[in-house]
């Protein structure tokens, strides 16, 4: 029988049954997910390259291909804290070729800094697997003579350098030296590793940053470490202590998972999902992991939702409490 023909087959009490065979062999169903994927999917990096956003996603792409059965393409999205990519693939049809690697800040603490009409919240996508977290640490310039905390916050006034409005670093150093009661300001600049030029620089006392991004200055005696952001010290500097532990109860990680828009078929979201988590299980990707001072993130998608309502509220009551925001 030609495979272009349509085949109709009488059920009794059951109606008509009409299947499309196309010259392919493909076949659909109504949600247009039975054969998922037929071609490459695209995975939006909402940053520009060579961040941790960008690396992240490209290794996890790679990881993901031979599990999805199809390439796996990364399209860098820069713009507004990932706000431009993260916007574009929300907004696009929901059929599992247009993904995006979702950043905790843009939800979280964006919102309190920057006012945006048209900002996409938790509603608008489906989350499909938590990917990872990364800790911030605090460095100052290694000629500064500071090497702790405590010494930072003896400084009569305090310059900090951050990587823009809305973002996870920005809002720790704030919390930080509003809860010291110190007077600080705010200097951004264009992404953390211009942040971090400038502390490099002595244009700047300190910035807050991911470990991946100071780690070669660290490791090389130029940038010293206070503290970090996280619960819990570092596994890759356990030598630094938290900022808790000096009595400022701040917990700010950077969180990633990836997303699709909302009303994608659930059996299209569950085919992404299996690919990520062998993806993530994958001996290269947790080489990567690990090469790079990234945690995974583990857990499944209702952790994620969850745990960004919790840190949403959290970072809103201190920001109200100590009047932080930029709004």
């Amino acid at each position: 029988m030609n495979s272009n023909k349509i085949l109709i087959q009488s059920m009794a009490g059951l109606g008509v049954l009409t299947l499309s065979l196309t010259a392919c062999g493909g076949v659909e169903t109504a949600a247009g997910g039975s054969d998922f994927p037929t071609k490459s999917v695209n995975l939006v990096a909402p940053s520009s390259p060579g961040g941790s956003t960008d690396l992240i996603s490209r290794a996890l792409a790679s990881s993901m291909e031979e599990p999805l059965g199809e390439s796996v393409v990364v399209e860098n999205k820069a713009g507004a804290n990932t706000a431009v990519g993260t916007k574009e693939v929300l907004n696009s049809e929901g059929d599992g070729y247009n993904t995006v690697l979702a950043a905790e800040s843009l939800f979280a603490i964006t919102p309190l800094f920057v006012d945006d009409a048209d900002a996409k919240t938790m509603e608008d996508m489906t989350v499909v697997a938590p990917v990872s977290v990364e800790e911030y640490i605090l460095v100052v310039n290694k000629d500064s003579g500071i090497t702790s905390l405590d010494e930072l916050l003896k400084k009569e006034s305090i310059k900090y350098a951050t990587s823009g409005a809305g973002t996870g670093g920005q809002f720790g150093q704030a919390a930080l030296f509003s809860l010291a009661d110190k007077k600080a300001t705010d200097v951004p600049f264009d992404g953390g590793s211009a942040a971090v030029t400038a502390v490099l620089g002595n244009h700047a006392d300190a910035t807050a940053t991911q470990l991946a991004e100071v780690r070669a200055q660290i490791d090389a005696g130029d940038l010293v470490p206070l503290a970090v952001f996280s619960d819990e010290r570092s596994e890759y500097y356990p030598d630094v202590p938290t900022v808790d532990e000096s009595g400022y109860d701040i917990d700010v990680q950077q969180r990633r998972w990836i997303a699709v828009p909302s009303n994608t078929p659930d059996e299209v979201v569950s085919t992404l999902r299996d690919s990520v988590e062998t993806a993530k299980d994958s001996e290269e990707f947790q080489e990567f992991l690990k090469s790079n001072l990234i945690g995974e993130w583990e857990g499944d998608a209702s952790d994620v939702t969850s745990t960004v309502d919790e840190d949403t509220q959290t970072y809103a009551d201190l920001a109200e409490q100590y009047d932080i925001g930029g709004k």
